[in-house]
């Protein structure tokens, strides 16, 4: 079997697909090209970094988008005043290193 592949054509699978063990029918993954450059896998968007301007109750803060200010969830994130924070889909998913 030739392991290279053209446009079009699928990966060639295990011979024990993913989740077999369990029933799961087999799926193919459709990787994103690598010019894309990161993103996230569900809606193909990119993660902001914000600043935080403020720590709210109920897991939100108040971010600088650089384009204006907006409520953000930091339920994941041990964010505080001043930090630079990445944001996707209005959840902080990490903070970035100074």
């Amino acid at each position: 079997m030739s392991h290279e592949r053209t446009a079009g054509q699928a990966t060639p699978r295990a011979e024990t697909p993913p989740g077999a063990a369990l029933g799961l029918p087999a799926v193919d993954a459709v990787a994103a090209p690598a010019e894309a450059g990161p993103a996230c896998l569900t809606c193909g968007d990119e993660a902001v970094e914000v600043v935080v301007l403020a720590v709210e109750e109920g897991d939100l803060a108040l971010v600088d988008t650089g384009e204006g200010r907006e409520r953000v969830s930091v339920m994941l994130v041990d964010a505080r005043v001043g930090d630079r924070i990445l944001v996707h889909a209005g959840e902080a998913i990490g903070k970035v290193r100074p």
